[in-house]
Order: structure tokens, then sequence, then C-alpha cells
């Protein structure tokens, strides 16, 4: 809730890994790695090519509404198009600097590519890509993957 009372990191994560049936330790990592738990970290990818077209009175078309899409966001650095997907309605993608908001959009793609592919490791890869493709058996993003499961632990 942008200007009114909002959850701190931890409670946010607590709540939508309980949600989402999420690990709490595998949410924290991507954190880790994604932003260093700055909630406030946002990145820009001009080449990211997915548009979302939100629903309701949001013009998808609007020069801001398209940057903000190509942009990640937040702690989960959860990109702007993906947020839409996943029915983030907020007028501003900035909003996904909230960590309720971050982390509940964050935990819901991930979750989202868990149900795709029926595996941590591979939600992880696609989580940060956009897939799971290896190549000659290794994950395009293998260090990113490497990164996240070590953070985790050996639970996974």
């Amino acid at each position: 809730m942008i200007g009114g009372a909002t959850m701190t990191t931890n409670e946010a994560v607590e709540k939508y890994s309980e949600q989402y049936d999420v690990p709490k330790d595998l949410i924290n990592a991507i954190i880790e790695v994604e932003s260093s738990g700055n909630s406030y970290a946002v990145r820009y990818e001009k080449n990211y090519r997915w548009l979302a077209k939100p629903l309701g009175k949001y013009h998808w078309h609007t020069p801001t509404e398209k940057i903000s899409q190509k942009t990640s966001w937040g702690l989960m650095q959860i990109m702007g198009a993906v947020a839409r997907e996943r029915g983030f309605e907020g007028k501003y993608l900035a909003e996904l600097c909230n960590p309720e908001m971050g982390v509940k959009y964050g935990v819901k793609h991930l979750k989202w590519q868990y149900k795709r592919y029926g595996n941590w490791e591979d939600a992880v890869s696609a989580y940060n890509q956009g897939n799971n493709k290896k190549i000659n058996g290794e994950y395009k993003n293998q260090s990113y993957v490497d990164k996240v499961m070590r953070l985790w632990g050996d639970d996974y």
C-alpha cells in the first residue's frame, strides 16, 4: 500500500510462502540474488519483448506502461509485464517496490513456473529467464540457478 502501512519483507515472505505453498528459504534466496534485499531495486531491460495488456482502465500502449512492463521491480525483481500477467492491476507498476506487492507477485509467478515444470530447479531457472532452457545439459542461466540453490540450502 503506497502511502499507508506496509508489511515488512519478512511478513510478506511468511504470508505468501504460506498462501502459494512456496518454501520461505527459497523466496529469501531469490530476494538475495535478485535485489540483495533492496525493495527499491529497479532495472530497465530494453530488449524485453513480451508485453502484457493490462485489464481495465490502464492503457497498455502508453510509453510509461511499456517502459514499466520492461522493467524489473522490487525485492524479487518481477518484470512489470509478468506482474500484469499474474493479475497485478495497480495503476503504477512502481507499486511492486512495496515489499508486500513485489513478494506477492514474485511468489505467485515462481509458483506458476513450478506448476509448469514440476520441480524447483527448473522453476528457478524459468523465473529468471522465462523458461528452463538448457544447452549441453546446463541451464542457459546456470550461474543464477546455482546461486539461488546454494543460498536455499541442501533441502531442495
